[in-house]
């Protein structure tokens, strides 16, 4: 019973939106694709204006960090938005740079869906929960990522950044975003504990599993396109990882890390900004 009143709210909640929706098109407000309220929440957003506002406090930083470090976003750049959700990053680099061309993917088939129907000129496509990635050796010119490394396991973590760092081309670059000290109070009650920052401190990365997750697998939904594990076959949780972890750790994967920026991404994540060598 309980699962079919959730399902339900969330199915008059997306109908509520494709109303507010309509007239903010009406009234000249809303100029861009919104996802159903569902799919903003898979990824986090809690209503229409989060959608966008989170997706430039995301966006901008990256793309920032990318003309900083030479990567022609004005060109035809080849870009992977790897995790897109929703679109909510992928909305604005798309309208700011125009002539880059662009890659997405994602393990949720409905929020591809949502992509390939409202971004046409995006080469979208569902993938694995695991490696490999269907591009090709060196393919990207520039890869991104937002909330994907903050919520895989430690022991996940290795072979995606092996396989991101495969298909990206001699002297490009990843930005990734991950979570660390600027995010220890919103996660507090996963771990369970005042004790978090002197135990990231000491161990450089914790992990939580979502007690979800299990179930919801448990207890289909009623409609696949509501449920949060739809394409998340393996441990999936809340990851926190100090600066220190990632310079030390991150380069088995053959990338450089340039720089982690704390804090950058939403007022909460960090930005990790990886390089490819020239050889």
């Amino acid at each position: 019973m309980n699962t079919l009143l959730r399902e339900t709210g969330k199915l008059a909640l997306n109908a509520l939106q494709s109303s507010c929706v309509a007239l903010g098109r009406a009234a000249g407000i809303i100029d861009f694709p919104v996802p159903p309220n569902s799919s903003m929440r898979k990824t986090s957003s809690s209503g229409i204006r989060h959608y966008y506002v989170s997706g430039v406090n995301c966006a901008l930083p990256i793309a920032t960090m990318a003309l900083h470090h030479g990567v022609r976003l004005g060109d035809r750049a080849r870009i992977l938005d790897f995790g897109c959700g929703a679109g909510r990053q992928l909305l604005h680099f798309s309208r700011q740079f125009p002539k880059a061309e662009y890659y997405a993917c994602d393990v949720d088939p409905t929020l591809v869906a949502f992509v390939r129907e409202n971004y046409p000129a995006v080469k979208a496509q569902s993938t694995n929960f695991q490696p490999p990635l269907p591009y090709h050796n060196g393919q990207m010119d520039m890869i991104y990522s937002v909330s994907t490394f903050s919520h895989f396991s430690p022991e996940a973590q290795l072979p995606w950044l092996k396989e991101l760092f495969r298909i990206t081309a001699p002297g490009g670059y990843c930005f990734l975003t991950t979570e660390g000290f600027t995010a220890l109070d919103p996660l507090r009650e996963y771990f369970g504990g005042q004790n978090m920052e002197r135990a990231l401190m000491e161990m450089g990365i914790l992990f939580q599993e979502y007690d979800f997750l299990e179930e919801e697998r448990i207890h289909r939904p009623l409609a696949e396109v509501l449920n949060r594990t739809t394409g998340i076959t393996g441990r999936y949780g809340a990851t926190l990882m100090t600066p220190d972890y990632i310079r030390r750790v991150w380069p088995d994967s053959g990338f450089r890390v340039v720089d982690v920026i704390e804090g950058i991404i939403d007022a909460r994540q960090d930005l990790v900004v990886l390089r490819k060598p020239n050889r």
